[in-house]
C-alpha cells in the first residue's frame, strides 16, 4: 500500500481555528497528496498481463503483515506522527514552555506511529480477502512497485521544495499527465482521505472544548457536525490542488505509461477494495487517537481553548 505522500514537512499546515458561527479547519498542505493512503498498485490489464501470484500460498495473516512492512507504512506513519505534533507545537506557540512540553508528551504517546500501526492492522483484519491480498503483495515484488514505493518514500524526505514547485511552472505536465494524476486521485481518494485526517483532529478537538468555546458553545451535536462538514467541503477543492503538485513532484521519473499502470490498479476491483480499506482503517485509527488526545489535553491542559477561539 502506498501512503499519500507529502509537500510539506508538517502533518498539518494550518491551525483548527473557531469562528463566530462556525468551525473552519485551516486544513492542511498536503500531508497525504499522492494515490490516497492505500493507494497501492499492480498491474491489472482487463483480464490479461498480470503480476503473478507465489506458488507457495501462505495464510492471510501472514501476507497482510508481509504487505504492510513492503509498503512502507512503518516510515509512512513515522512521518504522519512527526507532522502532527510539529503542528500542534506551531498552533499553540503562545502556551507556556511546561504547557507546550505536556502538549507534546500527549500528541507524541496518542499518535504513536506503533500505536496508529497497530490499530490500521486490526481494522484491516476484518477485512481480509486472501485472493486480493496477494495480489496486492504481489506488486510489492514487482520493479514498478518497488520504484513506486521507493519513489513514495523518499518524496516523504525531499518534499520538493521551492525549486522543484518553480520546475513545474517551467515545464508544464501534459494534459495527460494532469488526467491521469486526477484519476489517481480520485480513485485513491487521496484529497478526501487528507481533509477527512484533519477534520477527524478538529472535530475531537471542538467536541473536547466546546464548553470554553463561545462560538459553538450552544450548538447541538447534530448542528456541529454539520458546522464542520461545511468546512470541510470548502476545504477540498484546495486539497486537490495541492494533492495534484504533490503527485506531480512525487511521479515526476515515472512515464505516463507507467502512471497509467499505477492507475488501471487504482480503478481496478481489487484497488478499489484496498485502497477502501487501507483508507478506513487510517481513518479510525486517527480518529481514536484524536479523541483520547482531545479528551486528555482537555483535562490536562484547559487553557488551549484560548488557541481555538
Amino acid at each position: 500500500m502506498q501512503f499519500p505522500l507529502v509537500s510539506a514537512p508538517g502533518a498539518l499546515e494550518g491551525e483548527a481555528k473557531m469562528t463566530r458561527g462556525s468551525v473552519a479547519a485551516a486544513v492542511l498542505g498536503a500531508v497525504l497528496a499522492s494515490s490516497g493512503f492505500a493507494a497501492a498498485a499492480m498491474v491489472e490489464r482487463d483480464g490479461d498481463a498480470r503480476v503473478g501470484t507465489r506458488l507457495d500460498p501462505q495464510p492471510p495473516a501472514r501476507v497482510l503483515d508481509d504487505l504492510l512492512e513492503r509498503s512502507g507504512l512503518r516510515v509512512q506513519l513515522e512521518s504522519l506522527t512527526a507532522g502532527i505534533r510539529a503542528q500542534f507545537l506551531r498552533a499553540h506557540r503562545r502556551q507556556s514552555s511546561q504547557d507546550r512540553i505536556t502538549i507534546d508528551r500527549i500528541v507524541a504517546e496518542r499518535f504513536a506511529a506503533g500505536a496508529l500501526y497497530a490499530r490500521i492492522k486490526v481494522e484491516f483484519q476484518r477485512n481480509l480477502e486472501s485472493g486480493r491480498l496477494e495480489k496486492a503483495l504481489a506488486w510489492y515484488d514487482s520493479p514498478l512497485g518497488k520504484r513506486i514505493t521507493g519513489q513514495e518514500l523518499g518524496a516523504l524526505v525531499a518534499n520538493g521544495g521551492p525549486e522543484a514547485v518553480a520546475d513545474l511552472e517551467r515545464d508544464r505536465p501534459s494534459s495527460r499527465r494532469i488526467e491521469l494524476l486526477e484519476r489517481l486521485d480520485a480513485g485513491g481518494a487521496a484529497s478526501e482521505t487528507t481533509v477527512d485526517i484533519t477534520v477527524a483532529i478538529v472535530r475531537s478537538l471542538t467536541r473536547a472544548f466546546q464548553p470554553s468555546l463561545p462560538a459553538v458553545a450552544d450548538l447541538t451535536p447534530g448542528q456541529l457536525d454539520q458546522q464542520i462538514a461545511q468546512a470541510r467541503n470548502r476545504t477540498l477543492e484546495d486539497m486537490r490542488r495541492a494533492c495534484l503538485v504533490s503527485m506531480l513532484l512525487a511521479y515526476r521519473d515515472l512515464s505516463d505509461d507507467e502512471l497509467d499502470q499505477y492507475v488501471r490498479f487504482v480503478e481496478s476491483e481489487t484497488g478499489n477494495w484496498y485502497m477502501g480499506v487501507m483508507n478506513s482503517a487510517l481513518l479510525a485509527a486517527v480518529n481514536g487517537a484524536a479523541e483520547s488526545t482531545a479528551a486528555e489535553l482537555a483535562t490536562a491542559v484547559p487553557q488551549l481553548a484560548g488557541d481555538l477561539r
